[in-house]
């Protein structure tokens, strides 16, 4: 079996990202200066590339640098936040797709 060296681009919207935005932070539910954070553990990448828009979720300027000083993001979600950031971002897009007009 081969397979192609050519990758699929990652899904990018700004428009989305201003969507994910405009929610509070996924850790500590704080409504101001919220970020979107691109959850490295979602899917996997090539070296500095960035995960899909699909895969941003909301969060603070505080949390979004805890989370970045980590090593492992799935470890900082599981002691910083009660909700599954992978399940959001998933429901969060179906949500969006489904209210957008095309």
């Amino acid at each position: 079996m081969t397979t192609s060296r050519f990758k699929q681009k990652p899904w990018r919207s700004a428009a989305y990202l201003k969507t994910v935005r405009g929610e509070p932070c996924l850790s500590c539910g704080f409504p101001f200066d919220v970020q979107a954070h691109h959850l490295r553990h979602a899917e996997r990448r090539g070296m500095g590339r960035k995960a899909s828009d699909i895969w941003a979720v909301p969060l603070c300027v505080t949390c979004h640098m805890n989370c970045h000083t980590v090593g492992r993001e799935a470890d900082w979600w599981i002691a910083h936040s009660r909700t599954d950031p992978i399940d959001w971002a998933m429901k969060f897009h179906k949500k969006y797709e489904d209210n957008s007009d095309g």
